[in-house]
């Protein structure tokens, strides 16, 4: 199932899916997957892409991902 939350907030942050993956450090295909919701972050990069969007993992995942 699409992560639509994430979808809809790095569409409002104006960025693609590639300047997201290099900001973070992952392949622009990972990002992907993770908006497709074929994977599932690790605690690490859900932080860090809850980072980028200056939001939380429990906002963009539904669930607290711990450090």
């Amino acid at each position: 199932m699409k992560n639509e939350i994430l979808i809809a907030t790095r569409k409002q942050s104006g960025k693609t899916q590639k300047q997201v993956a290099i900001e973070i450090g992952i392949a622009e295909v990972t990002y992907k997957a993770y908006e497709q919701g074929t994977r599932t972050p690790s605690a690490p990069i859900g932080n860090s892409i809850a980072k980028a969007f200056s939001t939380t993992s429990e906002k963009l995942f539904g669930y607290f991902i711990p450090n």
